[in-house]
């Protein structure tokens, strides 16, 4: 039998070798709980110690841990009361409970960290919301002018270039054969050009035609002032009696003053024309007249 001393409380307790080579001689006191090496504070004369018993007990962590009963019993000449053996087991719980509560090694770090409950979602601020649609809303627009704004220049030019077609051939011949082989594509013409404001009536007279009763001869004077060739215009002649209120009204295209050929060349840039139209009459001679161009 060996001996052992708590080198915390001082408290002696027997022990055999089988229990000091259970855990490398790690011990633990039942007295104060504090764990120790046995094997390095050995006491010599076991059998002299004044304890009477000591048990052993494992704890959670498989250590061996001492009791000392001796601490019980150690005034042996006073009397012992009837409930001692009773004592004993009371302090034997007490020391199982004590080991139980407070094992040998700290638990693991996972084993202490307690999981934290999950916290609530905070909810978004309005503003936060409002400047997140906004970015949104601009990133948007970006894109848009991006891809939109080169869409609508050339959708623009095409537009452009359809309604101006006319005057893209006639101040370009080379540009024309351009114009005129897409609207053969397409199922456009490319006519001349119809500004019915840079056509200028310079004068006009309505006479009536010698030895040929209601026969009359309308010859009027028309300029070009546009830079580029122009379609010929129509005419429209009004007769009137001498108070002002009209009598004949008559429309008068190209065909009825121009050959075909100069029909299709065009009314030439700057350039002046004298047209004389012939027609007759059926009713009363007119007292005035008035004529107007234009463009059907």
């Amino acid at each position: 039998m060996l001996a052992t001393r708590c080198p915390h409380c001082q408290t002696r307790f027997r022990v055999t070798p089988p229990q000091l080579e259970l855990r490398e001689g790690m011990v633990r006191c039942g007295a104060c709980r504090e764990s120790f090496n046995g094997r390095e504070h050995l006491l010599h004369g076991a059998e002299d110690m004044p304890l009477e018993e000591t048990i052993s007990t494992e704890d959670l962590e498989g250590r061996m841990t001492l009791v000392d009963f001796g601490s019980l019993r150690a005034n042996q000449n006073q009397p012992t009361p009837p409930s001692t053996m009773q004592d004993e087991l009371d302090a034997l719980s007490k020391a199982i409970s004590d080991l139980q509560s407070k094992p040998w090694s700290a638990p693991e770090e996972s084993e202490l960290t307690t999981e934290s409950p999950p916290m609530m979602a905070t909810p978004t601020p309005s503003f936060v919301e409002e400047a997140r649609k906004r970015e949104q809303s601009a990133n948007t627009w970006k894109w848009v002018l991006w891809f939109g704004i080169p869409f609508l220049l050339v959708a623009l030019i095409i537009q452009l270039g359809y309604f101006y077609r006319a005057d893209i051939a006639a101040r370009s011949p080379e540009a024309g054969r351009y114009v005129r082989a897409l609207c053969s594509r397409v199922g456009c013409q490319v006519r001349l050009p119809e500004h019915i404001d840079l056509i200028s009536l310079e004068s006009s007279q309505l006479q009536p035609v010698t030895d040929q009763p209601g026969q009359f001869t309308l010859t009027a004077l028309i300029r070009n002032q546009a830079d580029t060739v122009q379609a010929w215009p129509s005419l429209d002649l009004e007769l009137k009696t001498d108070v002002g209120q009209v009598l004949v009204r008559k429309a008068f295209t190209p065909v009825n003053y121009l050959r075909t050929a100069e029909i299709k060349k065009g009314f030439a840039a700057h350039a002046e024309q004298e047209i004389q139209i012939s027609f007759e009459l059926s009713s009363e001679s007119p007292g005035g007249f008035s004529v107007i161009l234009f463009y059907p």
